[in-house]
């Protein structure tokens, strides 16, 4: 029996790179089943150019397309898939998701997969992400676009739709391109003279042509004003033959080095034939960054400020152009990780689907707190394992003693009555202190009510504990069916006092973040204290005083007497700041340092490196395996010299501080991304279990 898919084929007849999304999704779909496609009032331009097939179906009715879904998901032989592209969370922008419940709940129950893929929004709020939730939770399986979108509705990243489009990789030389393709959004202000300066430049520079296209109706304005600006060629569209049209525009992105824009799915659509995307902005969004992120790519993206140079901005653009090979080889990875998760699509369309048998108990807290625990246990309960469902057990985090004691015995009452404990893994997270006596009695507790139980190991001074404490925590980590832990430190002090335990060393999960355009600010994020080296740095900081720019020293003041009053010139410390405020500081800054005394494996190296900061830190606990050479420079604890000399270093020299950058990004997608660490852990959660059946 033929699958019938539904699924949304509307979009903007006047904009290409819609049709582009579309395309790609429908293209995909057709070899699992019969498509039943909603266009509504399309011309026939616009429907030969998604590819429409004799086999589909197209549907002009929303009537008639949502009163077949319902009765097909009825029958068990439909399933859903939602509309790629940018959705808004604004109440008219949850119609599709509200509206299609049904079918999704149909569709659910008679054991057929929803998918919702190559999705992202353009907006953030409260309201409609709550009522987005019940369509999220009946997908089978959900891939948003771009890396802030999955931090804020929850769940994983792919790279967009767009990017698995166009020619194979072009095997041409850079020096067979001979021009400059811009393109600019209608709805901004008028393009900067600066802008213009500098693309021209570029342009004689490397004795290119510049083209202006219009891939949107609606950018035909922009187009001439850009045109006659810059003495181009203006490649306008009249709105017709949709095929025609994107077949044009491929072909000069084929013909072109480089292709300025600020519109995502021309820089995307140029990429696909082998032209450099830059995007110079005018307005500060994130959009492209945080959709190239999604892809691995990041750098790419600059927004004009009023200290900018002319001379400067060009020199970004040639750098950009430079990184061609480099960005080419990320757009073959962004490709074959489509090809994955249409495989796994392909897996969920082949036959029923079955609930995840295996839970993975998460025991900790959760919560907006700028802490490295917390953050992971956020992570964990924000990712989509192959073998685990992550779920919290609180164990802490009230803000008076009867409320800890409620929360307590809470965790202590579900772990008594709770079933399945065969198919349950209990994380129990602990540092020291007294996690080793709450967190580990409901270990215990966990390993005598026949859970799977594992202990992971955070904080920086666990070593030192263990050795203070060595009965307490002996006593366990023997419990345990596994430990995991985060350095060599660590691990050697488990495996003294539990020699026989199963330990795995893995780095701690950071989900894919956005990089942005970089301003001259240093941050620091941690408690200000001497085993953090605050002192270190403010004392490095005042004596080279650098004119231009900022250090944020975010994070509770646990030993005030390290703050000089007054500050320094250009220090800021704003205190105790949530964990979204700190890493919106790490999108904007260009340096993280962390100077510590003492570390385990800091998240916050890990989320700066995300964000694509080039990093200052010591070689202490696992931080030099985290710390590369080519993500930043590592300090002894306690030299104060070698602090202040690399902090010169770095902010006198920016190409140096951009390498930096861009290693620090690609040894975060390499070794410690989420997608990376996942599989690592999933499979340490399966081992602790067989080792507990196993007896």
């Amino acid at each position: 029996m033929s699958l019938a898919i539904f699924v949304p084929g509307v979009g903007q007849h006047e904009n290409i790179g819609d049709i582009i999304l579309r395309r790609q999704l429908l293209r995909r779909l057709r070899d699992h089943g019969h498509l039943h496609i909603y266009v509504g009032s399309s011309t026939d331009d616009y429907d030969q150019a998604l590819g429409i097939s004799d086999t589909d179906r197209l549907y002009r009715s929303f009537r008639r397309w949502y009163a077949a879904a319902l009765r097909q998901a009825a029958l068990g032989k439909a399933t859903y898939v939602f509309k790629p592209g940018e959705i808004q969370l604004t109440l008219p922008g949850m119609k599709e998701h509200l509206a299609m419940l049904p079918v999704v709940a149909l569709a659910r129950m008679r054991g057929k997969p929803v998918i919702r893929v190559g999705t992202g929004s353009r907006n953030f709020a409260a309201v409609p992400r709550f009522l987005l939730r019940p369509s999220i939770s009946l997908s089978t399986m959900t891939r948003w676009r771009d890396t802030r979108t999955a931090a804020y509705l929850s769940g994983r990243t792919m790279p967009d739709l767009a990017f698995g489009e166009g020619s194979p990789r072009p095997q041409d030389d850079r020096s067979d391109r001979a021009t400059v393709v811009v393109s600019m959004r209608s709805d901004r202000a008028t393009t900067p003279q600066l802008w213009v300066d500098a693309v021209r430049a570029l342009a004689e520079r490397h004795h290119l042509r510049i083209v202006a296209i219009s891939q949107v109706i609606r950018d035909n304005p922009k187009t001439a004003e850009l045109a006659h600006r810059l003495g181009a060629e203006a490649l306008l569209w009249d709105g017709g033959r949709h095929g025609d049209r994107e077949a044009l525009l491929r072909a000069e992105y084929q013909r072109s080095v480089l292709t300025v824009s600020d519109r995502l799915h021309v820089l995307i659509a140029a990429f696909t034939e082998g032209s450099v995307p830059a995007a110079l902005l005018t307005d500060g969004s994130d959009k492209i960054a945080r959709h190239f992120a999604a892809a691995g790519i990041s750098g790419i993206d600059l927004t004009l400020t009023s200290e900018a140079s002319s001379g400067d901005v060009t020199d970004w653009l040639d750098a950009v152009t430079q990184r061609r090979d480099e960005l080419l080889d990320k757009l073959d990875t962004a490709r074959h990780e489509i090809d994955q998760v249409f495989d796994e699509a392909h897996t969920q369309f082949s036959g029923r689907l079955e609930a995840k048998p295996l839970t993975a108990l998460q025991v900790g807290r959760r919560g907006e707190i700028a802490g490295g625990m917390t953050q992971v246990i956020n992570t964990y309960l924000d990712t989509d394992f192959p073998h685990f469902q992550p779920q919290l057990l609180r164990s802490r985090g009230a803000s008076n003693p009867v409320s800890a004691l409620a929360i307590y015995l809470g965790a202590v009452m579900r772990l008594m009555i709770a079933r399945h404990a065969d198919r349950t893994v209990l994380v129990v997270h602990l540092s020291q202190g007294g996690s080793f006596l709450r967190e580990g009695s409901l270990l215990r507790l966990g390993r005598a009510r026949g859970y799977t139980v594992v202990a992971q190991l955070h904080g920086s001074s666990f070593a030192a504990f263990a050795a203070r404490r060595a009965a307490l925590v002996g006593s366990v980590l023997r419990k345990a069916h596994g430990v995991h832990v985060l350095s060599d430190e660590s691990a050697a002090a488990a495996l003294e006092l539990a020699p026989h335990t199963l330990l795995v060393q893995i780095p701690n999960a950071v989900p894919g973040a956005q990089v942005r355009s970089k301003e001259r600010l240093v941050v620091f994020g941690g408690a200000v204290t001497r085993r953090k080296g605050a002192d270190l740095l403010i004392e490095a900081w005042e004596a080279l005083s650098p004119r231009g720019w900022r250090l944020v020293i975010a994070g509770p003041v646990q030993e005030a007497d390290l703050i000089p009053d007054p500050l320094p010139a250009g220090i800021e410390v704003p205190g105790p700041v949530t964990h979204g405020e700190l890493m919106a500081l790490l999108e904007s800054a260009a340096i993280a340092v962390l100077p510590s005394r003492d570390e385990a494996m800091p998240m916050f190296l890990i989320e700066a490196m995300a964000r694509g900061n080039a990093i200052i830190s010591t070689t202490v606990g696992g931080i030099p395996s985290l710390v590369t050479p080519e993500a930043g420079v590592l300090v002894p604890p306690g030299g104060r010299a070698e602090l202040q000399a690399a902090l010169a270093h770095l902010l006198a020299d920016p190409a140096a501080t951009a390498s930096l950058q861009r290693g620090a990004r690609e040894v975060f997608e390499q070794s410690f991304s989420a997608r990376v660490v996942t599989p690592r852990v999933d499979e340490f959660w399966l081992a602790a279990r067989e080792r507990r059946r196993s007896g």
